[in-house]
């Protein structure tokens, strides 16, 4: 029997490329799963030709948005990420912030050019290599102010409905938007029928439904005091709200005298509600007649009239008892319809 050349420990003959004959295999490069966005858009940049061409082939789901920028887009759900020129974007017409605090965008430049852009900026394309601002208008000023040509955006297609509500949402986490600026932009989605209803709204927005309404209530302000607003948003809100919408109601020329002052002399709205409160009670009391009448009797002595009450107050000389028993013979033969309230 021949003996078994195949025992443990026997070395196996060597592939062919370990004794210098043939090749080797090509080793496979071990996946990397924690490429951020910055490391894929520069990986791009090292052969952007190439890259490109393969951009130009590739299919986005769910979008149809065609982006051009000098860094190459990136998929994204719903869209992709790129690099856009700042100057091809145009501010929204759904921005719910009314008035940009200057100090506050230079601040955040000098953020992003210390460490970057944190989170892009949201854009849909609205046509010829332009595109419309839906989310981000702070960061898009700060990159202006740094003068940077482009900026990495979150390009996605979506009709005006989508672009008011998430205009909304996307300034939820920054500084924070007034309350008007919230009633106003609330409206404008409740009347364009974006949403049905305050609560649904709410829902969409994450948002209870009771804060939505009462930030619509600043609404039924006048246009007068909306106008003051519009250039100085912040001016009215909280739980005060509500007292200014009453005083809209009932003294709307004292609550603009009051908003302006607000305005100019830098009034809170406690110190307001206390002038207009201070303000209608001197002038009820102005309008209200006294509540007394009093008349003097020349020998006998004063009549007083309280509402409903008549009383007489008699002179030292008169005996009161005899008086009212004169008195009292004197009403019976009064003429009633003489007397009787018109």
């Amino acid at each position: 029997m021949a003996k078994s050349e195949d025992f443990p420990g026997k070395p196996r003959n060597a592939p062919t490329w370990m004794s210098g004959v043939g090749r080797a295999p090509a080793e496979l490069p071990e996946p990397n799963l924690r490429v951020s966005v910055k490391e894929m858009l520069a990986q791009q940049q090292v052969n952007e030709p190439a890259a490109k061409q393969a951009v130009a082939d590739t299919k986005v789901e769910n979008s149809q948005a065609k982006v051009s920028g000098k860094v190459l887009e990136t998929q994204a759900p719903n869209g992709v990420i790129a690099e856009i020129s700042t100057t091809n974007i145009r501010v929204s017409p759904f921005q719910p912030r009314l008035s940009f605090n200057e100090t506050a965008i230079e601040d955040l430049a000098n953020s992003i050019a210390s460490v970057g852009l944190a989170k892009p900026i949201t854009i849909r394309p609205i046509g010829d290599g332009i595109y419309e601002l839906v989310g981000g208008e702070r960061r898009w000023r700060a990159h202006k102010l740094l003068g940077r040509e482009t900026i990495t955006s979150y390009v996605r297609e979506m009709d005006d409905a989508l672009a008011q509500i998430l205009a909304l949402t996307d300034n939820e986490g920054q500084e924070a938007l007034t309350e008007y600026e919230r009633g106003k932009s609330y409206a404008k989605i409740l009347d364009s029928g974006g949403e049905r209803s305050i609560r649904a709204l709410g829902r969409r927005l994450g948002v209870n439904h009771s804060i939505v309404s009462r930030c619509l209530l600043l609404m039924d302000l006048s246009n007068e005091v909306k106008a003051i607003l519009d250039t100085n948003p912040g001016l009215i809100g909280g739980k005060r709200a509500k007292d200014f919408i009453e005083f809209s109601n009932e003294e709307p020329e004292l609550l603009l005298q009051a908003v302006t002052a607000m305005r100019d002399e830098q009034w809170t709205q406690e110190h307001a509600l206390r002038w207009l409160a201070k303000e209608i009670a001197s002038r009820d009391q102005q309008k209200t007649p006294s509540k007394f009448t009093d008349k003097e009797i020349s020998g006998i002595g004063k009549v007083r009239v309280d509402g409903k009450k008549v009383e007489l107050r008699c002179e030292k000389t008169v005996d009161a008892k005899r008086l009212a028993e004169h008195f009292e013979a004197f009403l019976k033969t009064i003429d009633r319809s003489l007397i009787i309230s018109e």
